[in-house]
């Protein structure tokens, strides 16, 4: 029987995936408005999702704050193959939940706690494709557990510590050739860490002026390692016994690094931007152990940036307007040849709009976001027949709707 840790977690996990909307398969996704903010919330706390953007910014609380929600997202693009007709890539809607508490301590101290989605694909194409000896079928799951302490050096200064506990699952299906007869089995990889692994982040934030504050975060590096199981399911028996067994890998998680800032121009205006570097290049490959041998998963991916911009205009005394635009780079853009259709090809262009409604202790907020991911060609090789297939993607999109109750105590 499952341990009730590990049964809540897969049960979670089960809702957290989605085409990776971040740079390679790195979400953002802390509340919802945080999201309808572009993630530009790096000087100055909005809800308890300080947590996951920038915890030195818990400082600001002076009470204990609740933070619960989920941004639902439904990734969708056209796809062709050597110019030709192809298939819908639509892995369906997911759901994003998360939850954030901040807690003020004696002595200029503050306790955090965050539970949210850090990475996340999911990517599904017609069996019968012509790239599904590449995947038919990827879900990754990255989830993490956030205990942070922050702390007021001074009353403009303010740093924190934390730790990122992680679960990361992955789940794969493709098609591969067994070499018996030329006969195709249907291959299944599956595996997780257990909960197993963690990785640490640092903050800080520094107010120049009453209104105007600057922030960064670094990320660590999260190494784990998956274990599973891999299956063939081929017309013949015994490459199905060959071909089918335990399973497992070493993964780099990258590190990164955001720094942004906010601007109070007014009373009722708020602006703030953040800018984020990952170090993709860190991971170039997934190698799975399996029985039959190595299966890798060339990546080759290059360090992206992600930058947003975002605001807020308090229009009512108990309703304010948010909005921002977010630019996401491709971190294989620049590769002629990809190594996986797990993630579609394209630069994002990221536009979020959301409405808060605060009375009272009670802050309730709502964002839509529409995700345009850019049109992309980019070529692909049989690993064993060498063929090169080119790959072109079209009419990318996905719809984000969020919700995000916060209390204050």
């Amino acid at each position: 029987m499952k341990r009730p840790y590990a049964m809540m977690v897969a049960a979670v996990s089960a809702l957290t995936t989605t085409t990776a909307l971040g740079a390679g398969f790195a979400l953002y996704e802390g509340s919802a408005k945080g999201t309808a903010l572009g993630g530009a919330v790096m000087g100055k706390a909005v809800d308890a999702s300080a947590n996951f953007y920038n915890p030195a910014t818990l400082a600001d609380f002076t009470n204990t704050v609740v933070t619960v929600g989920f941004v639902t997202e439904h990734p969708t693009a056209d796809t062709r193959i050597n110019s030709q007709s192809g298939t819908k890539m639509d892995p369906g809607c997911f759901m994003l939940p998360h939850f954030h508490v901040a807690q003020p301590l004696p002595f200029g101290f503050t306790f955090g706690l965050g539970f949210a989605p850090e990475f996340g694909l999911g990517t599904r194409y017609n069996p019968d494709w012509a790239l599904n000896w590449n995947t038919k079928e990827t879900t990754v799951r990255g989830l993490t557990l956030t205990p942070n302490l922050a702390y007021n050096i001074t009353e403009d200064w303010s740093v924190s510590a934390g730790l990122r506990l992680l679960y990361f699952d992955f789940d794969q299906y493709s098609y591969q050739y067994t070499g018996v007869g030329a006969t195709r089995g249907k291959y299944h990889l599956k595996g997780d860490n257990g909960f197993s692994d963690w990785g640490w982040q640092v903050s800080t934030r520094y107010k120049i002026t009453d209104a105007i504050s600057v922030g960064a975060i670094y990320k660590s590096y999260i190494d784990t390692t998956i274990k599973g199981h891999s299956t063939m399911s081929s017309p013949v028996a015994a490459v199905n016994h060959a071909a089918s067994g335990t399973a497992s890998a070493d993964i780099r998680l990258p590190q990164s690094i955001t720094v942004g800032g906010n601007w109070d121009v007014t009373e009722t205006v708020h602006l703030g931007t953040a800018l984020t570097w990952t170090e993709w290049s860190s991971m170039p490959a997934l190698n799975f152990r399996l029985p039959t041998g190595t299966k890798v998963t060339k990546l080759g991916w290059d360090d992206v940036f992600r930058l947003g911009f975002g605001g807020v205009w308090d229009f009512h005394e108990n309703f304010s307007l948010l909005g921002s635009y977010v630019y996401d780079m491709d971190p294989c853009s620049s590769k002629k040849d990809r190594g996986s259709t797990m993630l579609p090809p394209g630069d994002r262009h990221i536009g979020t709009v959301g409405l808060a409604w605060h009375y009272g202790p009670v802050d309730i907020t709502l964002s839509y976001g529409l995700v345009f991911m850019c049109s992309e060609s980019v070529t692909y090789t049989h690993p064993a027949t060498r063929q090169a297939v080119k790959f072109d993607t079209d009419n990318g999109i996905s719809h984000a709707v969020g919700v995000s109750l916060t209390y204050v105590f």
